[in-house]
């Protein structure tokens, strides 16, 4: 998904949030991870892109508080988030 070379590759929650970032052109976010235990996680790289998921309900929470972001992003959370993503 992210290179073509490997359609058996695993993709992370914040690698997601970054390609769907930069689909929408990496449109400028007033959002915010403090309401996340493991905030301080996300990469650098994926900073922004993971406040605008989150401030578009792209991408919430696992368990209530957990953003999981280098987590593997299972197939089911994948097409949640496109869908949320297509319809925001």
């Amino acid at each position: 998904i992210t290179d073509g070379t490997n359609p058996e590759a695993t993709i992370t929650r914040e690698q997601l949030a970054v390609m769907l970032y930069r689909y929408a052109g990496s449109p400028a976010t007033e959002g915010s991870l403090t309401g996340f235990a493991d905030a301080a996680s996300v990469s650098a790289w994926a900073q922004d892109a993971m406040e605008w998921a989150v401030a578009e309900g792209i991408l919430t929470g696992k368990n209530g508080s957990a953003l999981n972001p280098q987590g593997t992003a299972s197939r089911a959370e994948v097409a949640t988030m496109l869908m949320r993503f297509t319809n925001s």
